[in-house]
């Protein structure tokens, strides 16, 4: 499972603005997630920045006073006469093929050059700028939790879609089921889940099923933990676990969405499947344990802290 971060869209922007023309004098996104990266290319370039339907308006241009350089002075759309019309993404071009034909039908006279922050592999051909290919399965921070893909994944509900009881909540009585009926909803997915998975207890399931509802959450099925009582669940170190079996025994989900990073890890591991903590916005893949991870982010960063004068601090 390839995973992207807005991080790493940062990154890679970065990385990659000296291919941009110098000539650009106006970026246009391509809502709604190309708007991310044409905001990021725009505001490191120092140049304005509209939407795709505000271009082809010619509606006015807005850089905001600290933005008013010799090089963004266009204060309308069809000034422009070098456009960089960014997506995010391309998967099979009709994003980009749209936005193609809707230019050329309103006939604005300017030079353009398409661009994505990350393509699928074959489909380069699609835009003059392409970053990154990204082969498939893959999903962004932006838009992991309104995916199709949601259909077949595994997703927890605490630190997901709610945030997690306080200690005081957390009693196994009735101070928790107020929690549980009474909590706010923190992620509202797009789409369906097809299976909810997490380490409540089955007695608490009418609960449970209630609070979805209420939210507007659909879902295909409910995994849960059937035990006695939430101190047989601590003394047995069940969160995980449980987790881990039944993100295992589905073959066709191909990702589990988790909160807390230990138990990611430890699902990972046990399931030898992705699993994504979305806490830390980390990828777990088969093989990768906890320590390996801890080594890669320490040699990050201490590639970064020698250019600071802080190497050795974080690999030890």
């Amino acid at each position: 499972m390839n995973y992207r971060t807005i991080a790493q869209l940062a990154g890679l922007i970065d990385r990659h603005l000296g291919a941009i023309p110098a000539t650009v004098d106006l970026v246009v996104g391509i809502p709604r997630s190309g708007l991310l990266a044409a905001n990021m290319i725009a505001l490191k370039l120092n140049l304005p920045l509209t939407d795709l339907q505000s271009f082809l308006d010619d509606r006015p241009v807005r850089c905001g006073s600290t933005r008013a350089t010799a090089r963004a002075l266009i204060d309308s759309a069809h000034k422009a006469r070098h456009v960089l019309v960014v997506d995010d993404s391309v998967w099979r071009g009709a994003s980009i093929a749209a936005a193609r034909q809707q230019i050329a039908a309103a006939g604005i006279d300017a030079k353009l050059t398409y661009c994505a922050a990350f393509v699928a592999p074959g489909v380069e051909h699609v835009v003059d700028l392409a970053f990154e290919s990204v082969p498939f399965p893959r999903v962004f921070e932006w838009n992991v939790m309104h995916h199709p893909m949601l259909g077949t994944c595994c997703v927890d509900i605490d630190g997901i879609l709610c945030r997690d009881p306080l200690h005081e909540e957390n009693d196994d009585g009735e101070r928790y089921r107020g929690f549980l009926t009474g909590v706010g909803a923190q992620l509202l997915p797009s789409f369906r889940i097809g299976h909810l998975v997490t380490s409540r207890l089955e007695k608490y399931r009418a609960e449970t099923e209630g609070w979805l509802k209420s939210v507007g959450i659909e879902y295909g099925a409910l995994h849960m933990l059937d035990v006695a009582d939430a101190a047989t669940r601590r003394r047995l170190g069940l969160h995980g676990s449980f987790k881990a079996s039944v993100y295992r025994r589905l073959a066709e989900s191909p990702l589990f969405i988790e909160s807390e990073p230990r138990q990611a890890e430890e699902i990972c591991r046990l399931a030898d499947k992705p699993v994504l903590c979305l806490t830390e916005q980390r990828m777990y893949q088969p093989g990768m344990s906890v320590a390996r991870v801890a080594r890669r982010t320490g040699r990050l960063l201490d590639r970064i802290g020698r250019k600071v004068g802080l190497a050795g601090r974080f690999t030890g």
